[in-house]
Formats: structure tokens, sequence, C-alpha cells
């Protein structure tokens, strides 16, 4: 898998790339790696220049971008531990690699849109068209990945969708708390 290209065809071409990245091995380590650590990075750093360009101090920047980034990297687990426990539930298959695929190439749109953080003022709203993208994204790979019915798809996505919301929140709850940096504040002061 060559990072630039995959990421390309999961924004123009994600129906044709899933049969793609479901014909490949998985290796959840370097799936880690080679893909999510390095496109998980680009909002950090948009946030990181946001963030010191509206005076905030270095450390607390630096702070609240890495915890955003944590939270990344481990949204990717949720939303594949999630996904992975739900397939069968809804008559798919419990897949650990398939899932962390889905979830990793999933995100793509949302995190090459963070980018978009160093615009002001519209900077969020075109992010948040490339999270909904993702979505989008995601859920054409459910099928494919882990063989959830397409009568039983928009049920799955929306399970999956509210848990991995409300784990997320809590754990990044947790990791505010521990760190001292909260993100819903820092998104309430942009």
């Amino acid at each position: 898998m060559e990072l630039v290209s995959r990421a390309r065809n999961m924004i123009q071409t994600p129906r044709s790339e899933w049969p793609v990245i479901a014909g490949e091995p998985a290796d959840i380590g370097r799936l880690y790696a080679d893909y999510v650590a390095i496109l998980a990075a680009v909002p950090l750093f948009a946030e990181l220049v946001r963030f010191l360009a509206a005076g905030l101090p270095i450390g607390a920047a630096i702070g609240i971008a890495v915890t955003g980034y944590v939270m990344a990297l481990v949204n990717v687990a949720i939303i594949a531990l999630v996904s992975t426990k739900l397939a069968p539930l809804f008559g798919g298959i419990d897949d650990r690699e398939a899932a962390f695929k889905l979830a990793a190439f999933g995100y793509t749109a949302a995190w090459l849109g963070g980018v978009f953080l160093l615009l002001p003022a519209i900077g969020w709203l075109l992010q948040l068209a490339c999270g909904i993208y993702s979505m989008y994204v995601y859920y054409l790979g459910i099928g494919e990945l882990l063989r959830v019915p397409s009568e039983r798809r928009v049920g799955f996505f929306a399970i999956v969708l509210v848990l991995t919301v409300i784990i997320a929140m809590i754990v990044a709850i947790v990791l505010g708390m521990l760190t001292g940096y909260s993100r819903m504040s820092m998104m309430m002061m942009h």
C-alpha cells in the first residue's frame, strides 16, 4: 500500500477501493504506523498552528494538539472494536483486522480535511464536511469488509456511530482529566 495513492483513492473512488483493501492482508501495527499515525497528524499540525496564531501559549497549544492526536489514534481502535463486536449481531463477521482497516481507511477524508482548520471562520465547516464524507466512506466499506448484509447496514452504522461517539466522549473526558487539556473547552474558544 502506498500512502498517497491509497488516500487519494479513498477520497475519489472509495467504492472501487474497498474491494482492493478487503483483499489485502492486514497488520494492525503496520496500518497504524504507515497510515493512521501519518494522516492523523494533519489536523494535529493545523490545530497547533491555529492555536499558536490565536495567541495560545505554546505549551498549551502543544498539549491540546497532542491530546487531539492521541484521541484520533484511540478513536480508530474504538470504532474498530465496536464494529468487530457488533457485526455478527447484524449478520456480518467478527474480523478484527477487517474492522481496523474499515476504521483506519474510513477516517481518511476527515484527517486530510484537518488542513482546513488553518482557515479562519470557515475551516471548521469544511472539516465537518470532510468528517461527514468520511462517515459515508466508512458506510460504503461495511459490506465489503465486515459482510453486513445491505438491508442491515444502516442499523449497524447508526449503532456503531452512537456507541463510538459515547465511548470516545468518555475517553476524551478521562484523557482531559489526566492531561489537564480539555478538547471540549478549546473547541468552544473557536
